[in-house]
Formats: C-alpha cells, structure tokens, sequence
C-alpha cells in the first residue's frame, strides 16, 4: 500500500519515532522518509531496527536507529539525544510504541501493571517533556500519540493495556493545554483491528476476521499505512488548528 498524499512542510523535519521497528511504528517511519523527513526511530528490537535503516538508507533516506529499552526512561531520553545529535532538533514526535499482550484480570500483580504502564504509557510523557524546549525553539512542533479501541470495545484479558491506552487520551488533552502557549501541537490516533504481521500470525483468525467485518462500516483490512496517513496529516502543517483531539482510524467500528 502507498501513501499518495504529500506535505511539503514535513521535508527536512526531524522526527522521532517509538517502537518504529515494525508495525505501525515501520510503516510510520517509511512514510515520513517518503516525506523527505529526517527520520530517528527508537525500538527494543535491535536486528530489526538496524535492518529497517539498511533499508531506507540504500533509497537515500536520512534515517537513523537508536537501540532502547523505552521502560527505562533514562535509556529512552539517553537515545533520543543520540537521534537528534544526528539528525538535529525534532520538530516532530510520534509515541506509537506498545505491547498488547494479553493478560488475565486474576493473573495482573501490582509488577505486572506497573510494567505494563512503563511501556504502553510512561515513555509518552517523558519524551514529549525531553523535546518540548527544542520544539519550542523551532517555533513550534507536533506530538502524537497512539491510543487502541480495545478500550472502546470493552476487550477482555487486557485490563492493565487498555486502562493504559484509555490514560492517552487524558495525557494527550493535558499536553495540548500545557503546550500550545509554544506552537506545539498535540493529538491522538487512535487505530481499530490493525492487519501488522504481529496481528496476524497470533490472533487472526477465520472468525474473529468475520466478525471484524460484521462490525466494520468498511469492508477491508486496516493496513498500518492508514495508520500512518493520519499520522502524517496531523504532523503536518494541514492540521495546524488541530490539537487535543482524538482521530479513530477503524473503518467505523466504534
């Protein structure tokens, strides 16, 4: 899937990008170099990160990795210094990286929950706090932050994910108020069933894809390139009046 649409203002930005090694987060990072964007990532996953920029690099995109464990929070600050010493200051952040692990509601320790707020939500607010003074300085930037339906749609065996991704709707709307004084822009996608690899190898199956389908107002599958498409809109300047908000992407499920 290609993305078509092209935002002049976004080439040359810096942009950072959690868990931007696969997933939503890879084809986030494809498009913005696409965008002629200056693009760091941070991920867990080391191989598949480094083979992302071998990549991107041999099309001539500025791309660079940074290795990170984004739960600890020093690590995550350390590499996004690392990414804008290299790629200059970001004028852009996107806070995708999460983990949807399933989980029963007897089995979750006060360790279990912790953990799962360390990745799914504290490293979203110690990022945009890191790179709020640069943006400032440039005039202005865009944070995004990435939120799940699963919350809207009353999923079981998720409770610790999905109080977690419900909280970045609040954290979103209280960055917007703190950061708008600056020109900082900040908003949330918030993506349906989205068809990763991930998703498909361990949960796809014949009847949860038809009944993904009954409830779908389109038909289809949400690719991590429409995830992407909004992502890209609310970073640019199109979407300069725009923060604060919350933009589901789910084919009209919820």
């Amino acid at each position: 899937m290609t993305l078509e649409a092209i935002y002049p203002d976004l080439k040359g930005r810096s942009v950072l990008v959690t868990g931007g090694a696969d997933g939503i987060g890879r084809a986030t990072v494809v498009a913005f170099t696409r965008q002629g964007a200056r693009v760091g990532f941070i991920d867990i996953a080391a191989d598949a990160g480094e083979a992302l920029v071998a990549e991107l690099r041999a099309t001539g995109a500025e791309v660079a990795f940074a290795h990170a464990d984004l739960r600890d929070i020093d690590a995550a600050l350390a590499a996004a210094d690392a990414l804008g010493a290299r790629l200059g200051p970001a004028a852009i952040l996107v806070n995708n990286a999460g983990h949807d692990k399933r989980h029963a509601f007897a089995s979750v320790t006060p360790d279990y929950w912790d953990d799962r707020f360390a990745v799914n939500l504290r490293p979203m607010m110690f990022l945009a706090q890191k790179l709020a003074p640069g943006m400032a300085a440039l005039g202005g930037g865009a944070i995004v932050n990435l939120s799940s339906t699963s919350w809207m749609k009353r999923s079981a065996d998720l409770i610790a994910y999905t109080t977690a991704k419900s909280a970045v709707i609040g954290l979103t709307r209280s960055l917007a108020r703190e950061l708008g004084p600056d020109r900082i822009r900040v908003n949330c996608v918030t993506p349906g069933w989205v068809m990763t690899p991930r998703q498909r190898a361990e949960r796809l199956t014949p009847e949860r894809w038809a009944q993904a389908q009954e409830q779908q107002a389109i038909k289809g599958a949400i690719e991590p390139e429409d995830i992407a498409a909004m992502i890209l809109f609310l970073a640019s300047d199109a979407a300069r009046m725009c923060t604060g908000q919350n933009f589901i992407v789910d084919a009209g499920t919820v």
